[in-house]
This record gives C-alpha cells, sequence and structure tokens, in this order.
C-alpha cells in the first residue's frame, strides 16, 4: 500500500523502525526535552524515503506537534518578536514553494540526490552546532538581535523550513538572544513554528506534494507522536539532556554523512 514510500531496495521492517523512531523522537523534540532533536528525524527518513515524500509526510505531523505546544504554551509568547521573523518567512515560504514547484515540473530524479545532499550539509552543521551550542548561546545572549536580523532570519528560516523543515536552530537562536525567560522562550518559539508551519501547507497542497496517500500514511504514524511527548516528558527529569543532546548529535552527524556521500 505504501510502495511509493519507501526506496528501493530498503528493507521493510528497516524502513518503519527508522520512520517510527524519527517521529518519536519530533515528539521528545516538541515536548520541550532536547528541542533541537527534531532535526535528527529528516535526515534518517530520507535514508529510507524518496525526498519529496518525507517533507510531505512531515509537514501535517509537525503541525499536529505544533498544536499541542501551543496549547500547553498558549499564554506565553510575545507577538512582537514572532511578527518580526514571521512576515519575512512568509518571503522564504514563497521561494520554498517556487523551488517544489519547479520540482514537481522536472520530475524529483534530478533534484533528490541534490536535496538530500542540501539536508546531509544541514544535518553535519546542526551536529556541529549542537557541540558548540553552549558558547553560542552564551555569545548570542549578550548581542540583542535587531529588526535587521530578523529579516534576515526569517527569510532564511522560512525558506530552509519548506525545503527540509530544518529552520530550528535559527528561530531558536533569533529568540533566545531577545532574553526571554524559559518558559516565554519555548512558547514564542511554539507559536512562530505553528504560524510558519501553517503557512506551508497551501503551497504543499498547491504544488502537489501533499495527496491522499500522505495522510493516509501519516494515520497509521500520527499515535508515535504522543508516545515521543510522554517520553520526552518522562526523560525531563531521569535523563540527562546533555548526554541525549551529544547522542542525537552522533547520529545526526552519521546520518548527514551518509546523505552527503550518497
Amino acid at each position: 500500500m505504501f510502495d511509493a514510500f519507501i526506496l528501493p531496495g530498503t528493507p521493510p521492517l528497516l524502513f518503519w523502525i527508522l520512520v517510527a523512531v524519527a517521529i518519536v523522537i519530533q515528539g521528545i523534540s516538541k515536548s520541550g526535552f532536547a528541542g533541537g532533536a527534531g532535526i535528527l528525524s529528516l535526515p534518517l527518513m530520507m535514508l529510507v524515503m524518496p525526498v519529496d515524500k518525507v517533507a510531505a509526510t512531515l509537514l501535517p505531523l509537525l503541525i499536529l506537534c505544533d498544536l499541542n505546544a501551543i496549547y500547553h504554551h498558549r499564554n506565553n509568547k510575545d507577538w512582537t518578536q514572532i511578527r518580526r521573523i514571521y512576515f519575512p518567512a512568509c518571503v522564504g515560504i514563497l521561494l520554498g514553494a517556487a523551488v517544489w514547484w519547479q520540482i514537481g515540473q522536472e520530475g524529483i530524479a534530478f533534484y533528490g540526490p541534490l536535496i538530500k545532499r542540501m539536508v546531509g550539509v544541514i544535518a553535519i552543521l546542526f551536529g556541529l552546532y549542537i557541540i558548540a551550542k553552549d558558547r553560542s548561546m552564551a555569545w548570542v545572549e549578550h548581542h540583542r538581535a535587531g529588526r535587521r536580523t530578523a529579516l534576515v532570519a526569517g527569510v532564511l528560516a522560512g525558506f530552509t523550513s519548506t525545503i527540509a523543515h530544518a529552520a530550528g536552530p535559527i528561530v531558536s537562536l533569533y529568540i533566545y538572544s531577545q532574553g526571554f525567560g524559559k518558559t516565554l522562550f519555548v512558547g514564542t518559539v511554539a507559536w512562530t513554528f505553528t504560524l510558519i508551519n501553517m503557512t506551508k501547507l497551501p503551497f504543499y497542497a498547491a504544488t502537489g506534494l501533499i495527496k491522499t496517500d500522505v495522510l493516509l500514511f501519516d494515520a497509521c504514524l500520527v499515535a508515535l507522536i504522543p508516545i515521543g511527548s510522554w517520553l520526552g516528558h518522562w526523560m525531563h527529569h531521569r535523563v540527562s539532556e546533555w548526554w541525549f543532546s551529544r547522542i542525537i548529535m552522533v547520529f545526526t552527524l552519521v546520518a548527514g554523512v551518509q546523505l552527503l556521500l550518497k
């Protein structure tokens, strides 16, 4: 039934294991535990799925995660900063949608490897970002980003999010630089991504990425989101977030290198 979602030569068991792990990691990340861990989901899924199916499959699930996050943080948000990064992000979303439209016209066969390599580079950079996260956060804390930075960050976030759901570090670093407390920071990030992902949805549908088969596939995976969210809350007081982030970093680097070389 879902043969179009499995790369040729991929054992079905491996396919379902990696996809399930990727969605559970998204649930963990959106719970607020190891917030950047979700970046691993994309390269994991691209190892066993066509790139267009990965992007399409993740978006509705990410929106569900976002809606759950803003329910818990419905009062924790700063609309000024959300607007500053969201409106420029709409420009990036349009640019990303234009790329997906072009891919739809010419076929995924040519662009697929290019997108995989791009995601591989993003994964490697994010893995390195985790290593330097403490330093980068300390630097950002003393350098509050202004409107110009928000403009650039917004466009980049919109584009990378539309192509590869990979805008997490960009948005997080910008909002962190505003000096919010943890609760307001998490809530503002959640609201920002909810708006960005909701805005992407009609463009994904218009470019033919999201179809009935994608929604049926998501229906098989949706139960994994609350499982991941529960795991995230369970690990919050039992597992070192530092060590968990380092484990995610290693797997992200390995998956990124694999995508880059293949």
